[in-house]
């Protein structure tokens, strides 16, 4: 593969046809992520390069070939999968664009707050069940994968995903970022319960700002072993206590068994819990005083939409009543 003409060339206009890159969001193990508009709507997007070693070829074409599985998810906590391809022997993917936050960049910031947490992470967990009841084990979960737009989280980079039957199976290549890994994934066997591990070392991270296993001299790897002891959560409340512990089993039978039984542990206020995307939570946390002024814009569009079906004095009449009702209530 010659990758010095691949980047020169890559920003060209039409290098993938239809696309216009602009500037790289993000990279890892993987790849690259660029965004790039489409040409024709004016649409952004995210494609991602992938990164194909000597002898790994094969492999990633067998892997790519499951993305068409992927192209029919369709869930607000998920970047959706548009298009895939390959230019100057390089396979790329056509992503969402779910913008340029990450939860990342957000920990840069410092710790979440429960509450802020809560919110993230139930959205978290639907986006992950979804992949899970599509027979899809992400793998590589960890802060730079989830995207924020507002109040959205989405999880991301799940195109190389693996099918998982029921019971362990050996993966095709190597997968994950180590510090955030199932440990039974550096034995080359793994199943959907290694994602619910790694949803514990995030959790862990984003409340108390650190990874669960760190070098405390450095931000070197360390490989957890079977007895060492949980991490320390003291300042955590004792239910995410307990789903980050559950989460974070050696054994995978002693996690979670699946994102259901994970949610409902997960601590958080309704509003958390079914919060989807930006509208419904900015719903949630309306103050009384904005409500009342979105209540009364509604009241106009019930009104016009009355004028046009059913004339001026019956809209009048009824709207009156509604308005009264309102400023009762």
């Amino acid at each position: 593969m010659d990758w010095e003409a691949f980047y020169n060339q890559f920003r060209r206009k039409d290098f993938i046809p239809g696309y216009e890159i602009q500037r790289r969001l993000g990279g890892g193990a993987f790849g690259d992520v660029y965004k790039a508009t489409k040409q024709s709507i004016g649409k952004t997007y995210a494609i991602k390069f992938l990164k194909v070693e000597e002898g790994q070829e094969g492999v990633v074409e067998r892997e790519l070939a499951q993305v068409g599985h992927f192209a029919e998810l369709d869930h607000p906590n998920l970047v959706t999968i548009e298009d895939m391809g390959v230019v100057m022997g390089v396979p790329y993917l056509i992503m969402g664009y779910a913008g340029d936050q990450t939860l990342a960049k957000r920990l840069k910031q410092g710790p979440l707050t429960e509450e802020e947490a809560s919110l993230i992470f139930h959205q978290i967990a639907r986006g992950v069940q979804r992949l899970h009841e599509k027979r899809l084990v992400h793998f590589d979960l960890k802060p730079g994968n989830i995207f924020l737009q507002g109040k959205r989280a989405r999880v991301g980079d799940y195109g190389l995903a693996k099918f998982f039957d029921q019971g362990n199976q050996s993966l095709s290549m190597g997968r994950g970022t180590p510090h955030y890994m199932a440990p039974e994934i550096l034995h080359g066997r793994a199943d959907h319960t290694a994602d619910i591990y790694s949803f514990g070392v995030m959790l862990y991270e984003s409340l108390l700002g650190r990874k669960p296993f760190h070098d405390p001299d450095g931000d070197g790897l360390i490989l957890r072993q079977p007895h060492d002891p949980l991490p320390d959560v003291t300042g955590v409340s004792p239910g995410m206590a307990h789903v980050i512990h559950t989460c974070l089993a050696w054994e995978p039978a002693e996690r979670f068994a699946n994102l259901e039984a994970l949610m409902a542990a997960l601590p958080g206020t309704p509003e958390a819990r079914f919060a989807a995307d930006d509208a419904s939570t900015e719903i949630a946390t309306l103050s009384p005083e904005a409500q009342r002024v979105r209540q009364r814009a509604g009241l106009v569009r019930i009104s016009v939409f009355l004028l046009l079906f059913f004339g001026m004095g019956f809209a009048l009449a009824l709207v009156g009543m509604l308005v009264v009702r309102n400023l009762i209530a």
